[in-house]
Parts: C-alpha cells; structure tokens; sequence
C-alpha cells in the first residue's frame, strides 16, 4: 500500500477527506481544524528530534555494553532498540489501517509484544539494529504525506480509546525522548561506577 499510484492516491484522499466532513458534521466538531503541510513538517521535526535524543544517550558505547542486560528495566540497550523497531512497525500497521477507516492494533498486553520483538531480533548486532530502526523511520516518515489533511486528526476507536493518527505519531515522540531521558540516567550510572 505504500506504492500506490498519486492518482489513487489523491482519489483516496479525497474520498477521506468527504468521509471525514460527513464524520464531523454529525458529531459537530469544527471542520477548521484541518491540518495543513506545517502540522506534518512539525510531526516530522518533533519524531527527527525524539529519535536524536534517545540515540545520542548511547552514542559511542562499545557493543558489550549495548548488549549487556538490565539497562532499563531487564533489557539491554540493544533490546530495548528491538523493541522500538517493532513498536515503530506496529504504529505503522495502525496509521496505515486508520487511513483506510479499519484501525488494527494487536490486542495483545504491550509486555508480551515487548518480548516477542526481543526474541525477533536475538542475536542481531548493533549495526543490524540500527539499520532496521533508521528503515523503519525513514518508512514513517514517507507515509506521513498520506495523512495531510483532516485525517491527521480524526479519532479512531482502538480497543477503547480513541485515538488519531497525530495522537499515535506523538506517542511514539514521547516515547523516544522519554526513553533518551532514562539512558541517560544509565549512561551516567554506569560511567560513576567506572
């Protein structure tokens, strides 16, 4: 889906963009909300911004080190990247479902799906880990184009809470610089000690 055509793909957006006014007006929230290119352009920084943080919190650790567990919570550092490359594909799989009116989340407990992206990539070094997370974002990155409008902000039942796009996206934002935020605290633990 992340090839199609322009012609479909502005036929799409059209079509979601009429699906979304009669959306509104039935729940009478205001249509001037649409997002415009600099809501997307901010997205993008804010997710360009997050990401910087959390890698730069490890940055020139040797791989020993990466690979060493109980850096937060269990997990080593290498893992806890395995986990954000499948948190990143799953958020993907549930913007792209959203764009075509069917959201898909696993439902399945996040500690659960924390360990299977773990047992996914056990074994992988950091370079094949870092590869696969710069794809994965770059592929987020590209697919935020088909959410320029008022789908950015259009709320979506997912398991009980209601969430849009824009609310995923930011998510995974606040999760990279929370994540930057607690190795940092690890990185300098782990320097005190020697």
């Amino acid at each position: 889906s992340s090839y199609r055509s322009s012609e479909n793909l502005t036929a799409l957006r059209e079509w979601l963009q009429c699906e979304y006014a009669l959306k509104t007006q039935e729940s009478s929230i205001s249509f001037n909300t649409m997002p415009d290119q600099s809501t997307i352009q901010l997205l993008r920084q804010r997710l360009r911004e997050a990401r910087a943080h959390m890698l730069s919190a490890v940055v020139g650790l040797p791989e020993d080190r990466l690979q060493a567990p109980n850096a937060i919570s269990s997990y080593a550092v290498a893992q806890i990247m395995a986990i954000r490359i499948e948190a990143e594909n799953r958020a993907l799989t549930l913007l792209q479902s959203m764009l075509h009116g069917h959201p898909f989340a696993y439902p399945l407990p996040r500690e659960e799906l924390d360990r299977k992206a773990v047992y996914a990539r056990w074994g992988w070094d950091w370079a094949h880990l870092m590869r696969e997370l710069y794809q994965q974002r770059e592929e987020t990155m590209w697919n935020l184009e088909d959410f320029d409008g008022p789908i950015l902000h259009r709320k979506f039942d997912v398991h009980g809470q209601h969430l849009s796009p824009y609310d995923v996206l930011a998510a995974l934002a606040d999760e990279e610089r929370a994540l930057g935020d607690a190795l940092r605290a690890w990185r300098e633990q782990i320097e005190r000690m020697g």
